[in-house]
């Protein structure tokens, strides 16, 4: 018998994906008008809250714009050359930025309860994980490589599932966060040295160092994205 492992579901993303089709598609053009609201709701099934939701990340990238009064457009200023690559790489760079805000939210208290419960069983798991950083292969296709397995590996060290399931359940988004920044020059070995800080913490039952050292993680990651944005939009 095969049992395949349930993959959490996130509506607004199948929402961003069909409309993303539909622009590259060519069924909508810069300065077109998008259905309305109610209408997509509609269509897609869902409520109005999950299709603002999307349009939020849509229109934080700039890919859409909202006129009051005047429903949502699509972005006059997109230009035919840049329409597929720069919509593709900013939606996913928007979700990722979204991923990296709840981080620094929901992930500064596992780190701290980890440095609070973790035993030597669990402290070795993390370790292990830290050491094989350096196989680490950005275009893998295995669901859970070192660097995710350093996160939930941490996760586990707190003897808490629900949390342990939340950091599984955005394992997807921790693989998209790496492929943007483990290519960039000297990161990979700044990425060790801030994951190595966050083990010490941890081994030293030290809550508050450990949270330090999370944010300060998560701060290099998201600035890393951001340059990378610059450097694709210049």
């Amino acid at each position: 018998m095969t049992i395949k492992k349930i993959k959490y579901h996130r509506v607004y993303e199948d929402v961003i994906e069909q409309i993303e089709n539909i622009i590259l598609e060519g069924n909508l053009a810069p300065g077109d008008v998008l259905p309305t609201e109610r209408e997509l709701a509609q269509a897609f099934g869902i409520s109005r809250g999950t299709l603002r939701e999307a349009f939020r990340i849509l229109e934080r990238e700039g890919l859409i714009e909202t006129r009051p009064g005047g429903g949502r457009f699509l972005n006059r200023n997109l230009t035919k050359a840049e329409d597929t690559k720069r919509i593709l790489e900013n939606i996913e760079r928007a979700t990722i930025i979204e991923l990296l805000e709840a981080r620094e939210i929901f992930e500064t208290g596992i780190v701290e309860l980890a440095a609070i419960r973790a035993t030597e069983q669990d402290i070795a798991e993390i370790e292990s994980a830290l050491e094989r950083w350096g196989t680490i292969d950005s275009s893998s296709d295995d669901p859970v490589n070192p660097d995710q397995a350093f996160h939930l590996s941490i996760a586990k060290a707190t003897h808490n599932v629900v949390l342990v399931n939340l950091i599984d359940l955005h394992i997807d988004l921790l693989q998209k966060t790496l492929t943007k920044t483990v290519d960039i020059p000297g990161r990979k070995s700044e990425v060790y040295k801030e994951h190595y800080a966050i083990l010490q913490a941890i081994k030293e039952k030290d809550p508050a160092k450990a949270k330090a050292a999370l944010l300060h993680h998560l701060q290099q990651v998201k600035q890393n994205i951001s340059a990378n944005k610059a450097e694709s939009n210049g």
